[in-house]
């Protein structure tokens, strides 16, 4: 991520943005931002299903020494250990803090864990919805449903796997 106003402006910045990209592409995320993106906006995203190769991807970020900020979203306490075990300190913690209001109108709490993978909230419940319907039916298998979920998540956190495993929950 580049740091708004500070090195964001700079080419060499957006080159090391682009390397970013590249390293976390190279570790076959389960999705990844649309490379347009990393290559014009001040940010790149993907999201992978193992602890392991989060760790393998910070180590070779700490080793090529970008100089750019790196945010994990995850479980806290795996996260510590991912970045003690590479020996590196947390700067910054992020914590939900819950759902405030009139949690009835919300929809089922199956459906949340799928529209809010994307940080945008780009999946709509009503999406998942027809999409549930269509799996039930027989006309969409589980994989092909998910991929279409992911196809509005444009900063790229949206985790297919996860989708798969809810979906098939949901159809049951």
């Amino acid at each position: 991520m580049l740091a708004a106003g500070i090195n964001d402006k700079y080419d060499d910045s957006r080159q090391k943005l682009i390397r970013v990209g590249e390293i976390l592409k190279q570790h076959n995320p389960v999705n990844i931002m649309p490379e347009i993106g990393w290559r014009t906006s001040p940010t790149v995203t993907a999201t992978f299903n193992d602890l392991e190769t989060v760790k393998n991807i910070i180590q070779q970020l700490k080793k090529e020494d970008l100089g750019l900020s790196i945010v994990i979203s995850g479980l806290i306490p795996e996260i510590k250990r991912t970045i003690r075990e590479v020996d590196l300190d947390i700067h910054t913690v992020h914590l939900s803090l819950g759902t405030f209001g009139k949690k009835e109108l919300l929809p089922s709490e199956k459906v949340l864990e799928i529209t809010t993978m994307c940080g945008h909230h780009t999946v709509s419940p009503k999406s998942i919805t027809y999409y549930v319907k269509l799996i039930k039916q027989g006309k969409i298998t589980i994989e092909i449903a998910a991929k279409k979920l992911a196809r509005p998540c444009v900063c790229g956190i949206f985790n297919t796997s996860r989708a798969i495993e809810i979906l098939t929950t949901l159809t049951k």
